[in-house]
Formats: C-alpha cells, sequence, structure tokens
C-alpha cells in the first residue's frame, strides 16, 4: 500500500529495489520503485517507512481487487474464504416478521455479528463493505449470476429480463442504481429495461458494472444471498446539439466550492473541539448544521464527482457519533451510498470510514446490552443477566459507546454475586454451583476495578459500585466462614443492587447518560438518497 497523499493509499507491486533515474545525484537512490494496480502507474517509494508505504491488510487486497464484498474473489493466496475469525458461528439470524426494517437497531443484541438478524434489513455497508461481510460473518450462501448485455449505444432501447432461476423478487433493497445509464429502469424482480440516454458525467464510452442484490430466500441454503451483475459498454455518450456543456461544467464547479466550503467549516469546528475551545454540544450543533447543508447540496447534485462527497458526509457523521449523538446510521447510509457508485477511489475513501463504523457497531452493542443486562437484573433476572453481560464484554474487551471505566465487567460481577449466593443457599450440589459464580463474580470485578483505576476518573476509593461490591463479597465470605445465615445480606445487596441498576438506567453519575434519541428519522433519510439517475 503506497501513501499517494490526497489520493488516498493505493495498492502497487514492488518490481524494483534501489531504485533511481539518471538525473539524481550518485548518492540518491529510492528503496522500491512500484507499479500502481489500479492504472499499472509507476511510482517509487522515497524511504522504505509505514509513513509511505506498508504491506496491505486483507480487506485492503479485497477493495482493491473486486467490487464489493459479495464479488467473486480472484485468483492469489488471499482467495480462501471464508476467513476462521470470520465464520458465521453463533449467529441468530431470523426476520420476525418476515419483512424488512429500514435503520434497525438489531445489531445492537450482540446475537449476529455486528450485523442486523434480518437480512432483508441489510443496507449497502452490511452487504457490499469489506469490513461488515455480513454474509461472511453469518455463514450464508452466495449465489451469483452475471449477465453480459454486449454494447448499446445512446438512444438503444435496453429490455433484460429477469432470470428464470432468480429468485422471486427483493432486488431493489440495495441496488446499485447510480450506476445505470439516464434512462434505463431496474425493478424489483431483477429486469432492466428503457432507453440508454446522454449521460454528462460519463466518457463517450464508458462501461456499466451494475450490481443488485436479493436476500429474500436468505435461508434457503442452496441458494442464500443472490448477487445478480450485469454489464455492458456504452457507445456515442455525445452531448446533444441542445446540451449547454459549458453551463452543466459550470454548475459542478459552483456545486464543488460549495461542498468544499462546507467541508472546510466542518474540519474547523472538529479542531475547535480537539483544542477544546467549543464544548460537545456546540460542536454537534454546529457540525450537524454543516452535515445538513452538505446533505442538501447533494441532493441536487448527487452524482458530483462520483460521489467522493457521500463519503465525506458519512465519514464526518462519525465525528459526531463520537461525542454520543445517535447518528452512526447517517454514517453508514452515506459511505453505503458511496460504495454504490462503483469508483476505486470513492470505494476507497469509504471504506476507510466503514472500518471505523463497524467498530463502533460493536461498541454500541456492548452498550445496548450492558443495559438489557442491567435491565433483566431489575427484574431479577440474574442468571440471565449475567450471561447477557458476559456476551457484553466480551464484545469489545468491556468496553462500550462511553461505557469506558470496567461498567460491563461491575455490572456482571454483581449479578454472579446474587445468584452464586443464591445457589449457596439452597445447598447440597447447588452449594459448589454457587462458589463457581462467586470466584467469577471476584475476578470480574478485580477487572473492573482496574479498568476504573487506569481511567483515573474516580477517588481514593475507586469506581463506588465497585466499592460497594466488594465491601459486599468480603461480608458474604465472611458469613460463609463462619457458617452463618447469609438471608439478610442476601436481601441488602440485592436492594443495592437494584439501586445501582437505576442509576445506570437514568443515566446518572458515575454512569454514561441515556442515549439520545435520533436527531432524524431514519426511513426518511433513506427515502432522501438519488435512486435512479434522471
Amino acid at each position: 500500500m503506497c501513501n499517494m497523499g490526497s489520493s488516498g493509499w493505493k495498492l502497487g507491486r514492488v518490481i524494483a529495489l534501489r531504485y533511481r533515474e539518471d538525473h539524481w545525484p550518485a548518492e540518491l537512490e529510492a528503496p522500491y520503485q512500484v507499479a500502481l494496480e489500479s492504472d499499472h502507474t509507476l511510482i517509487y517509494v522515497p524511504e522504505d517507512d509505514a509513513r509511505y508505504c506498508r504491506e496491505p491488510t486483507r480487506e485492503e487486497l479485497r477493495i482493491a481487487r473486486r467490487l464489493d464484498a459479495l464479488a467473486p474473489l480472484p485468483p492469489g493466496p488471499e482467495r480462501a474464504e471464508p476467513h476462521p475469525e470470520l465464520l458465521g458461528t453463533g449467529a441468530q439470524l431470523g426476520c420476525a416478521d418476515g419483512t424488512a426494517r429500514l435503520g434497525s437497531p438489531d445489531y445492537r443484541d450482540g446475537r449476529c455479528h455486528g450485523c442486523d438478524c434480518c437480512p432483508r434489513s441489510w443496507s449497502s455497508a452490511e452487504l457490499y463493505s469489506e469490513h461488515y461481510r455480513c454474509a461472511t460473518r453469518n455463514g450464508l450462501t452466495v449465489t451469483r449470476r452475471a449477465f453480459d448485455l454486449g454494447t448499446f449505444r445512446v438512444g438503444d432501447s435496453v429490455h433484460h429480463p429477469a432470470g428464470e432461476d432468480l429468485p422471486d423478487g427483493g432486488f431493489m433493497q440495495c441496488p446499485t442504481l447510480v450506476r445505470l445509464p439516464p434512462g434505463v429502469r431496474f425493478s424489483d424482480d431483477g429486469a432492466l429495461s428503457g432507453e440508454v440516454r446522454f449521460d454528462p458525467h460519463r466518457d463517450a464510452t464508458y462501461r456499466v458494472e451494475f450490481v443488485a442484490v436479493s436476500t429474500v430466500a436468505w435461508d434457503d441454503a442452496a441458494m442464500g444471498i443472490v448477487r445478480l451483475a450485469i454489464t455492458f459498454v456504452v457507445e456515442g455518450n455525445e452531448p446533444p446539439s441542445r446540451f449547454d456543456k459549458g453551463a452543466f461544467r459550470r454548475a459542478q464547479q459552483r456545486a464543488r466550492a460549495a461542498a468544499n466550503r462546507v467541508l472546510g467549516d466542518l474540519s474547523s469546528t472538529w479542531e475547535r473541539w480537539e483544542r477544546q475551545e467549543l464544548g460537545n454540544r456546540a460542536t454537534c450543533d454546529r457540525m450537524c448544521a454543516d452535515l445538513r447543508r452538505l446533505r442538501e447540496l447533494l441532493e441536487l447534485h448527487p452524482r458530483l464527482d462520483g460521489g467522493r462527497w457521500w463519503a465525506w458526509l458519512g465519514g464526518f457523521h462519525m465525528n459526531v457519533h463520537k461525542l454520543l449523538e445517535n447518528t452512526l446510521f447517517e454514517c453508514e447510509l452515506y459511505l453505503g451510498h458511496a460504495l454504490t457508485f462503483g469508483d476505486a477511489e470513492v470505494r476507497g475513501l469509504a471504506e476507510q470510514n466503514l472500518k471505523g463504523c463497524y467498530q463502533k457497531r460493536l461498541l454500541e452493542a456492548a452498550r445496548f446490552m450492558w443495559i438489557d443486562g442491567v435491565e433483566r437484573m431489575m427484574r431479577g433476572e440474574w442468571a440471565a443477566a449475567a450471561e447477557t453481560l458476559r456476551l457484553a464484554g466480551a464484545n469489545m474487551d468491556g468496553w462500550g459507546w462511553a461505557v469506558n471505566y470496567g461498567d460491563i465487567w461491575i455490572s456482571e460481577s454483581a449479578a454472579r454475586l446474587v445468584h452464586g449466593a443464591e445457589l449457596a443457599a439452597r445447598g447440597g450440589a447447588e452449594n459448589n454451583d454457587g462458589a463457581r459464580w462467586v470466584t467469577e463474580a471476584a475476578r470480574l470485578l478485580g477487572r473492573g476495578v482496574a479498568r476504573a483505576d487506569e481511567a483515573r476518573a474516580f477517588g481514593p476509593q475507586g469506581h463506588p459500585w465497585a466499592f460497594e461490591i466488594d465491601a459486599a463479597l468480603a461480608a458474604y465470605r465472611s458469613l460463609q466462614d463462619n457458617g452463618a445465615d447469609a438471608s439478610d445480606w442476601l436481601e441488602a445487596f440485592k436492594l443495592r443492587t437494584v439501586y445501582w441498576c437505576a442509576q445506570v438506567l437514568g443515566g446518572a453519575a458515575p454512569f454514561p447518560p441515556k442515549p439520545r434519541p435520533r436527531l432524524e428519522d431514519a426511513a426518511a433519510l433513506a427515502r432522501r438518497l438519488p435512486e435512479h439517475n434522471d
């Protein structure tokens, strides 16, 4: 991977060592000459330093060599699929009523590897991103159908019926409509029809690589997810006599300049937040206002610069999400839309941000599973709460979206201590089980205390809930050692645990504030995305 500055990182292959050019001073040489894979451009790397070049990750190889995460892999050592870390084990996929729910936060329950548990609700990011890879993570079959329609000229009619072996519908879930020529329509059954019209955004001759996906048969092991690819070439894409090329070019330049101004404002606001000149609320308000400006501009110029600005729109929503606004859907919506353009550089830009988006999904899941576990504790479901909290802690090693002080482990330790004490109170064979639960509670409490102490956010007694649990654990062990009845201790500890759970759910200190409601309706935002090219 070579750092190409403003063009981002690009994949290349080393073709020469200790490279030099004739006009260079005798003592000067470059460690590598590289041929870029995208266009075979020859470059040289000035220093053997990770700032300039590095070995590509598996995801970067795939991003450079295929259109999307459902496309076939090219030959090569990275072809082996699925990878061990992505095998779909333990997934609990299911569509409750058989219908999709746009913008569903179902990924937050941690059951389906950071993906929505209903494949019919999967977004462009979940289907196409190399960092999400929801089909692979959940072990689903991918069936690929490809059709090459040959060559068309502007003015020709296109009619490609749905294949007989394709699913009965579902292809309008996340089709890459922006890749189609103006005048050509795509329908839910997988058919193309219409008349090819002039496209001012493309060259005189261009290639169409259209992709659509149907998940209606996701639970059919023989078919699974169907990736439909339709390719053809368009020739004669010349402007008609009535088309004003100068006016079009000037309109694009004005839109680009306006987008750059918004980008500058967004960057400036974020830099001021980093310098602590703006608080979180003021930063969010300013950035959200600027992001609305950029979105409205792109709604007027949806194909500006090949989708690059959609990637920026999604990327800057990530900054807002870091400040605990509920905007991960916007990040994924706009970055996923950028993926549908099919431009290699735009895809690379979007994928850089989607890597972080997927990690934020896991963080969100950890937090909402923590909340779910705490609610179970409030209902007295101690064993179920402990299991939910165990999964939350395993999701991101005890971290969550603003859950930074070992709170997940501390909560699980309380649930396990209560359940262990209840088992021990029954006596007999369950006494040993209870002891194991209490031992695990002590181990988890130690992990939580260590995390809280690392943060240095509390006084000498550390995290207040952890301090109470530690004292309660010591009291319980003393009662056990002396053979005393622990029923009063157990009831008192349950009451204090319910108190602390109420503090968690209410967003009281030292816990993070309650999750904020969405700023805008997810379905309404998705409806505003452009569809077929005009």
